[in-house]
């Protein structure tokens, strides 16, 4: 059904219209008088006075009450959002490389098949064309699961799944010399999550140990299944005796000093140097995990290393 747009609306689109038609004019006509030796004066005098109407007529459009500022919900899932580009820019530079060597051998194939070269298996190069557009298909599927926007509804998720799509992702983004290692238990039970956001939690844990280890190392993923018998205090959390799946990420890096490590949740909070980080990564990552019912807690030893437990209720069956 068409429905009128409101009279102020009207008034302000026309007055817009006008008003560039009118600055568009007045523009050229200084620039012909300027030209030709003209006197400009007077053109450049109604430029100010059509500048001056703009500005007023901006100044008493502003709204009269200051619009209030986000809650604290909203700015939560912006830097949820925030984070999860973040991520996905170091993605996209690993996978980048990966695309490039897919794509070699698919041109070079692709030429020599334009060429008719004598005593070469057609087949085969046909062969390499569909594997390499086959493996870039799988690489691009794997960032756009990743890069999916959108605070999704929570659903049951299979780590054992998961874990291993986000193994492979890091060991084309963490460098060469940093081995990725995957122990994740046979029969882990599933969890109820946004994948979404649990895969950001893994990826930052990730990339924080990676940034740890100054590009040589050893980065660990573990996941089993973990029983709490008693109530139990966690950083910013308690949680209940229960079932819960434990996702380790595990580096050997530099390690984490006693005198820092209840801060490094805190907002701004970063040990890296200035225009590494926002510090805003762990902090995102113990509300997302919060708001799954889990927890989190940190181990690590100065020179030898650090291990980050994501704890996670598991589904009822």
């Amino acid at each position: 059904m068409f429905r009128p747009l409101p009279v102020a609306v009207i008034r302000n689109r026309l007055f817009l219209i006008s008003f560039v038609i009118a600055l568009a004019t007045n523009l050229v006509l200084l620039g012909v008088a300027f030209v030709h030796g003209s006197s400009w004066g007077g053109y450049l005098l109604m430029l100010v006075l059509l500048i001056a109407l703009g500005w007023s007529r901006c100044y008493e459009t502003r709204p009269s009450k200051p619009i209030p500022p986000p809650d604290a919900l909203v700015l939560s899932q912006i830097e949820r959002r925030r984070q999860r580009l973040e991520s996905l820019g170091t993605l996209a530079s690993g996978i980048a490389h990966d695309l490039n060597n897919l794509l070699t051998p698919i041109l070079m194939s692709g030429k020599m098949l334009q060429r008719d070269t004598p005593n070469v298996d057609r087949a085969a190069l046909v062969d390499t064309i569909v594997s390499g557009a086959s493996r870039g298909a799988d690489l691009i599927a794997q960032l756009l699961t990743f890069a999916r926007g959108g605070e999704g509804v929570p659903a049951r998720i299979q780590l054992s799944e998961l874990l291993p799509e986000i193994s492979r992702i890091l060991e084309r983004t963490v460098g060469d010399e940093i081995k990725v290692v995957l122990d994740v238990q046979p029969d882990l039970p599933d969890v109820i999550g946004d994948e979404t956001e649990l895969s950001q939690v893994v990826m930052n844990l990730a990339i924080n140990g990676r940034d740890a280890m100054d590009g040589d190392g050893q980065l660990t993923i573990r996941a089993k299944s973990w029983e709490l018998t008693h109530e139990q205090s966690f950083s910013y959390t308690v949680l209940p005796p229960g079932s819960y799946a434990m996702v380790s990420v595990m580096d050997t890096g530099r390690g984490i000093e006693d005198a820092i490590r209840d801060r490094i949740f805190e907002p701004f909070f970063s040990t890296k140097q200035r225009g590494q980080g926002t510090g805003l990564g762990l902090s995102t990552t113990i509300g997302i995990i919060k708001s799954h019912g889990g927890a989190i807690e940190v181990d690590s030893v100065l020179g030898e290393g650090t291990t980050i437990n994501v704890i996670l209720p598991i589904a009822t069956p």
